[in-house]
C-alpha cells in the first residue's frame, strides 16, 4: 500500500501561528521538533504531510476514516525518512523537501520501489486539477504496466478510498494522488 502527500508552501493559507493550532494538530514531541528547527514553517508542513501520507494508507487497509491528527505522531529517522505511527501500526515515510513544496511518499513497509510524479500547474481549479492528475496517473500506468488507458477508470469504495480499474477488473495496484495549490502529483 501507498500514500502521497504534497504541500504547497507558498500557497498553504493555514495560519498555524494563531493561538492552540499547534495543540489541536501536532504532539509536544513534534511541537519541540518544529519550534527547534531553523525552518519550522517548512518542519511544520513536512511532519502535516507524513502524516496525510500515511493516513493515506491506514484508510486503504482498515477502512476507518476519522480527525484526529495527534493520533498520528512522527519521528524522524533522518532528514528525509521517517516513521508514523497510528496505534499499533508503523508507516515508514521518505520526503522531498524544495524551495516550492514538500512531498511524502508513505509505505508498509519503507520500500522505494514504486514510481511517483509530481508536476506544476498554474490553474486552481480543483475538478481541472484532478482530470490532470488521474490523466497523467492513466499514462503512467499504461505505460509501465501495459493496460490500455482508455480502459482504465478510478472508482471510490463506500469510505472514499479510490481504486482503480481496467476494462471494470479492480486491479490490485495500490495508488496515491494528492494536490495542494500549485502542485499534484501521484505515486503507485
Amino acid at each position: 500500500m501507498i500514500g502521497n502527500d504534497i504541500v504547497d508552501l507558498k500557497y498553504n493559507a493555514s495560519n498555524w501561528k494563531r493561538p492552540r493550532y499547534l495543540d489541536k494538530v501536532f504532539t509536544k514531541n513534534e511541537q519541540a521538533l518544529i519550534f527547534s528547527s531553523e525552518n519550522k514553517h517548512e518542519t511544520l508542513w513536512l511532519l502535516w504531510s507524513m502524516k496525510e501520507a500515511a493516513y493515506k494508507i491506514h484508510v486503504q487497509q482498515f477502512g476507518e476514516r476519522f480527525f484526529n491528527p495527534k493520533r498520528l505522531v512522527c519521528k524522524f529517522i533522518s532528514k528525509d525518512n521517517g516513521i508514523v505511527s497510528i496505534d499499533n501500526n508503523s508507516y515508514f515515510t521518505t520526503s522531498t523537501i524544495t524551495q516550492d513544496y514538500v512531498h511524502t511518499i508513505a509505505t508498509l513497509s519503507g520500500s522505494k520501489t514504486n514510481i511517483s510524479s509530481i508536476f506544476k500547474s498554474e490553474i486552481a481549479s480543483h475538478h481541472i486539477q484532478s482530470d490532470v492528475i488521474k490523466k497523467a496517473l492513466f499514462e503512467s500506468i499504461s505505460k509501465t504496466e501495459q493496460l490500455p488507458f482508455q480502459d482504465l477508470e478510478i472508482k471510490k469504495t463506500t469510505v472514499g478510498v479510490p481504486e482503480l480499474f481496467c476494462d471494470d477488473a479492480k486491479l490490485s495496484m495500490s495508488f496515491s494522488l494528492t494536490h495542494c495549490g500549485r502542485f499534484s502529483g501521484f505515486a503507485y
